[in-house]
């Protein structure tokens, strides 16, 4: 019986607690998404967004979405996204290296990294828009307007098993922030660590993108304030991280609905909200810290 008693309320009612659900969920994946890229990297300024792991992601959908003539299975599309997100990783801590190992030479090349590849992906899904109708701007700009409950169910299921087991890391991740050596004594392969680490973050990520498309700087945002209010300790900051990116990600989404009518539109992407703020919450870190 629909508690409303009209069907009309109970559809409305439905699509907005799908809506809410999958915003939960999607700041909860990129806060810990977050957390464990500046355990891995031990930088605080670096964020899935920051080094180009959104955008990769979504490159690497184009790519399978032109190759496939069309929007490939669920499990190709978050194959192929979880691949990029990991190049995109790989290449932007490769290019730091390279420019002298530094917290500023690896926030300068994520940018770079970032911004190549959103052109990219830009391209890619305007191809497939005009080629295959996929909707291209929702993707780039990052929505939950159009969320369903396969996608609410997708999120629920990653967040359900990611964010326990990003938990569980903790230990091993609190061992690499005292460095490379004590990790090994220890017990903790640093390798091996850092690739379970990014390995998940990569796959989190690839699921924000497949059901939201890009949410920029949740995973910078939720984890320092999570460091903020609980600490550094990696447990903490994980489990904060996750209910910080949840708030903060229904707080755009609502904010992105308030001022949609201002604007005069329709609907405004949540998107939009996030990298503004991320934007100048960056700028004000970069400001405050000497790297």
């Amino acid at each position: 019986m629909d508690p409303f008693g009209c069907s009309g309320c109970g559809v409305v009612w439905r699509l907005r607690f799908y809506r809410g659900l999958v915003a939960l969920c999607v700041g909860s994946l990129l806060g810990v998404a977050g957390s464990l890229i500046q355990y891995s990297v031990s930088n605080p300024l670096a964020s899935p967004s920051i080094l180009g792991l959104p955008q990769g992601a979504l490159t690497a959908m184009g790519l399978a979405i032109i190759a496939a003539h069309g929007v490939p299975p669920m499990a190709v599309s978050l194959l192929a996204a979880s691949l990029g997100a990991l190049m995109a990783y790989w290449a932007s801590v490769t290019i730091a290296s390279r420019a002298g190992g530094t917290g500023l030479g690896l926030v300068v090349s994520g940018l770079a990294v970032s911004t190549a590849l959103g052109g990219s992906a830009s391209l890619l899904l305007f191809l497939a828009q005009s080629r295959y109708g996929v909707l291209a701007s929702e993707a780039l700009l990052g929505t939950y307007a159009y969320s369903t409950l396969h996608d609410a169910m997708i999120v629920v299921f990653a967040a359900a098993v990611g964010v326990p087991s990003a938990v569980l890391m903790s230990r091993m991740l609190d061992a690499l922030s005292y460095g490379d050596d004590l990790a090994r004594g220890m017990g903790f392969n640093p390798w091996l660590s850092r690739v379970a680490a990014t390995g998940a973050a990569a796959v989190m990520v690839a699921v924000t993108i497949y059901v939201a498309g890009i949410v920029g700087f949740l995973g910078l945002i939720a984890p320092h304030s999570a460091r903020m209010t609980l600490g550094s300790q990696p447990r903490r900051t994980i489990a904060g991280s996750a209910v910080a990116g949840a708030v903060l990600s229904l707080a755009a989404d609502v904010a992105a609905r308030m001022l949609a009518p201002l604007a005069g539109l329709g609907e405004l992407p949540v998107g939009v909200i996030t990298s503004l703020v991320g934007g100048m919450f960056l700028a004000v870190l970069l400001a405050r810290q000497r790297l």
